[in-house]
């Protein structure tokens, strides 16, 4: 089945602007950025030059020279015929370019040449010394970059048939904050159980919606998952080279399983201490890094004081470490979870997958995320800057302490200044008391949706 993205829009709107750059394609892998590069290059192209660099490494010779238009297409053509050439209908997409530095480079020579278009994408290009040994300079102001990562709730709602009207029930119910009815509120409480289990990787969605079986889903999820930590530590040389070191791999896998454990504890917060494996004093605190630059973890940092601009005040080594997709998460989990989630009888487990898949939802919009701890037990789940204020979101399956909110919000000039509170439940949305209640399911539309994001 073909799923509606948001990068279509983002294309379709990239190729309309008459100055636009080549572009550049960035995103975890598995989220779907070859597919969408290619069915929207197939819509909108006579001729489409597709090449890929993990699985014809032989092209990247062809960028050794002069880079070109005109040289880069005539050394591709002694390595792979190429057809007659369309001015104006033609694009060039370079995919996992991460492997080929040249051609990455090669954006910014072919950046004013308006015969064609160039698309690149790539999977590890957040990852310093992909290439190792490898000095070639990266382009800096010559692309239109979009970030991919999976599939979000809105996207999922996509693709189950909704459509932008069924949507927009959500969005104005957010905006004029009142209440859906209890049925619709109860059918979006239910899709969004689903997407926690289903998570956004477009296989698994695909899988799900064409044969609403779970549990052939979750195999899927944990496929790819396993697939991602297959390809842990996947660094060459110039010489094309693989370079496995098997303890820098051995302290990646060892960084990404002990996720689910540290959410399960009291203050979340990962302590890279634990991550076995031999290596050098930083390594723990480079594996987790590692994980961050592809795509696969988000790091959200403590911060010394909830106040704005958040950004200023983090506490670098201390921070709470999510997947980039639920479904991941929830594929490293214990086998019935999925059953859990859908009945809404979650348990004690409650406690680590609502922050995650609210962590989750932000993140896919671009959203930058912090929280709030200290050391006499004052925690905020997550603080953002939310319509230019500081905001406390309190993320509760139904209901739950929220003292040290109130103390922060109570206490302004100890605490930076002035924070309002957004609570996160499975409730209907309202505002009692001055306080804004939502339902886990719209907490995506606390940041507006970004397509060039960073990040965190």
């Amino acid at each position: 089945m073909e799923l509606k993205r948001h990068i279509d829009k983002w294309l379709e709107d990239w190729k309309s602007d008459s100055n636009h750059k080549p572009a550049l394609i960035k995103g975890v892998r598995q989220s779907g950025k070859t597919h969408s590069i290619k069915l929207f290059a197939e819509n909108n192209y006579k001729v489409v030059i597709y090449l890929s660099f993990w699985d014809d490494p032989g092209l990247i010779d062809a960028f050794d020279g002069n880079l070109d238009s005109d040289t880069i297409i005539r050394e591709l053509s002694v390595r792979k015929p190429l057809p007659d050439l369309i001015n104006g209908s033609t694009v060039f997409i370079f995919d996992e370019v991460q492997e080929c530095p040249r051609a990455l480079l090669a954006l910014k020579t072919v950046m004013n040449d308006k015969r064609y278009d160039f698309i690149a994408s790539g999977s590890y290009l957040g990852v310093s010394g992909y290439v190792i040994a490898d000095d070639t300079p990266k382009p800096v102001g010559c692309t239109d970059e979009f970030d991919m990562r999976t599939l979000d709730f809105e996207e999922f709602l996509w693709a189950k048939g909704y459509t932008d009207k069924e949507l927009s029930y959500i969005r104005e119910a957010f905006e004029e904050k009142t209440p859906l009815s209890n049925s619709m509120h109860n059918s979006f409480t239910s899709l969004f159980r689903e997407y926690l289990c289903v998570g956004g990787f477009p296989e698994a969605v695909s899988n799900y919606v064409e044969t609403n079986n779970m549990h052939s889903t979750l195999q899927i999820t944990r496929r790819i998952t396993s697939d991602l930590q297959d390809d842990f530590g996947r660094r060459r040389g110039k010489d094309k080279k693989p370079l496995f070191n098997t303890n820098e791999v051995a302290r990646i896998r060892s960084a990404f399983s002990l996720i689910p454990s540290f959410l399960g504890k009291e203050n979340k917060r990962y302590i890279v201490s634990k991550i076995s494996g031999k290596g050098a004093k930083d390594a723990g605190k480079d594996a987790i890094d590692y994980l961050k630059d592809t795509g696969i973890i988000l790091k959200v940092h403590n911060v010394y004081v909830p106040a704005t601009p958040l950004s200023t005040n983090v506490v670098q080594n201390q921070y709470k470490v999510f997947t980039t997709d639920i479904g991941m998460l929830v594929g490293m989990l214990e086998d019935g979870t999925t059953s859990a989630i859908l009945s809404g009888n979650l348990g004690m487990g409650k406690g680590i997958l609502y922050e995650a898949l609210i962590a989750d939802a932000l993140y896919k919009r671009g959203g930058r995320l912090f929280y709030f701890a200290k050391e006499s037990g004052l925690e905020l789940d997550f603080v953002i800057n939310y319509q230019g204020e500081a905001t406390i979101l309190e993320v509760k399956a139904v209901d739950g302490n929220t003292k040290s909110a109130k103390t922060v919000m109570a206490h302004p000039d100890h605490y930076g200044g002035k924070t309002q509170l957004i609570r996160i439940k499975d409730a209907n949305i309202g505002i009692s008391d001055g306080i804004l209640t939502i339902p886990h399911y719209m907490a995506y539309l606390l940041f507006d949706w970004q397509p060039a994001l960073s990040m965190q």
